[in-house]
């Protein structure tokens, strides 16, 4: 009887460590994935990019989603060809620390000289190291944005304002 019991005993020590071992070798078993879609457009005439996010979906805790703006040549999106900062999507049903279904919402970038552009969308649920992408990088074209350049006068006149001419 004993040695019947110690079998059975090993038996489940054996299913129980092959077990933790498949999640080990399989992190993938119940990790995140955040679901939705995005549209992104330029805004004619203002230099600024929209990204708009429909249908989102999380499996954890929301955290936040953003527009992350990169050259138009890049062939990498990464720190080294990203343009200005990111800017975070929002709206009303897109609420930090809760699971979302079907949220939606907004968000706008600062203005960017006229050119071509690629925007990435994407978002972090509670324990992400890295963003999650629900979509895949969109082009644009970006018209009527700031100047490239600029200018001030630092000369002698331009410091005194004219002042005693």
């Amino acid at each position: 009887m004993a040695t019947f019991t110690k079998r059975r005993l090993a038996g489940a020590g054996t299913i129980a460590g092959l077990s933790a071992l498949a999640l080990v070798v399989s992190p993938a078993i119940g990790s995140a994935a955040i679901t939705g879609g995005a549209t992104v457009q330029a805004n004619a005439g203002k230099g600024t990019i929209t990204t708009s996010i429909s249908g989102l979906n999380t499996t954890k805790a929301f955290v936040k989603c953003e527009g992350t703006v990169y050259r138009g040549d890049a062939v990498v999106l990464d720190k080294t060809t990203k343009v200005g900062e990111s800017f975070l999507v929002q709206g009303p049903t897109m609420v930090v620390g809760q699971v979302l279904t079907n949220a939606s919402g907004t968000g706008t970038s600062a203005a960017f000289p006229d050119g071509e552009y690629q925007v990435r969308t994407k978002c972090k649920e509670e324990g992400d190291v890295d963003y999650q992408d629900p979509i895949a990088p969109v082009r644009v074209t970006v018209t009527g944005g700031t100047a490239a350049g600029g200018s001030a006068d630092f000369s002698l006149d331009g410091l005194l304002g004219g002042f005693g001419s």
